[in-house]
């Protein structure tokens, strides 16, 4: 088993019945929903990855199918690229459904490995941690991962920042690495209902230091969103939403339903 490292002193953590200890005697207490918490105290009121309400909206959405192509061609991907005996991060995980695909397309054609689940925001894996009880779940940023070097054979990326340094870090030489960016035009009929200019998003950068890229998939399906409830969630669960006036929010509660380009870059590189 993997073992995590403690983010006080960098000694391995051994787990117990409900807690992780290092040798240093520094625990962690396992929460019920069976994550533990590997961040240190946030500065009062800051918020730390998606809240409660984030967390809830996304649930919902990705729930309803709207996604369904993403998430297999992600679980598909990670089988491909998993050894049987993998240790696999889903480094900013959310709530689990991606990471749930994953462990259930790889248990299914023979994996036996590892798979862990690490976001900064503790409402996310306390509930990625329900869905995923096979997994290893903590909060802890990944910029800064309590994992040792070179202790895993692939991370997945999904819409969360791309830490380059620390992810190659982690990855063991011939490692691999599964980004999953929007493209220009994704979302861009959300963003007409929203904003009087609505823009594409920029060209993502591919090339990191260490990492060759190995290949590229684009995904593009328009899916309709078939309530004001799936408008609402689906702009809840993307940045788009605190970065917004409250004007501006408020002109999506009369759009009882829409027509939406999605548009994904899955990238895979090795070390």
């Amino acid at each position: 088993m993997l073992d995590l490292l403690c983010p006080v002193c960098g000694g391995r953590l051994t787990r117990e019945e409900k807690v992780w200890r290092c040798e240093n005697r520094h625990s962690f207490d396992i929460a019920r929903s069976g994550y533990v918490n590997l961040l240190p105290p946030a500065p009062s009121g800051k918020r730390r990855g998606d809240d409660k309400r984030m967390v809830a909206a996304r649930t919902a959405f990705l729930s309803r199918g709207y996604y369904d192509h993403l998430i297999g061609a992600v679980a598909e991907a990670c089988a491909q690229l998993a050894g049987p005996d993998a240790c696999l991060l889903d480094a900013g995980c959310g709530e689990g459904t991606y990471t749930r695909a994953i462990y259930d397309v790889c248990a299914a054609k023979g994996g036996r490995g590892q798979l862990l689940g690490a976001d900064i925001s503790a409402e996310a894996v306390s509930r990625a941690a329900r869905r995923v009880p096979e997994g290893i779940f903590f909060a802890a940023s990944t910029a800064h991962l309590p994992l040792a070097p070179e202790s895993l054979d692939l991370i997945v990326n999904i819409f969360s920042p791309f830490m380059e340094d620390e992810f190659r870090r982690v990855l063991k030489p011939g490692g691999y690495l599964l980004r999953v960016v929007p493209m220009e035009k994704h979302l861009l009929e959300l963003k007409a209902a929203v904003y009087d200019r609505p823009y594409e998003n920029p060209p993502a950068a591919l090339e990191a230091e260490g990492f060759r890229l190995l290949r590229t998939q684009e995904l593009r399906k328009t899916i309709t969103l078939s309530s004001n409830e799936d408008v609402q969630a689906l702009f809840l669960m993307t940045p788009y939403y605190y970065k917004t006036g409250a004007e501006d929010q408020k002109k999506l509660s009369a759009v009882r339903s829409l027509r939406v380009t999605t548009e994904f870059l899955l990238a895979v590189y090795q070390t």
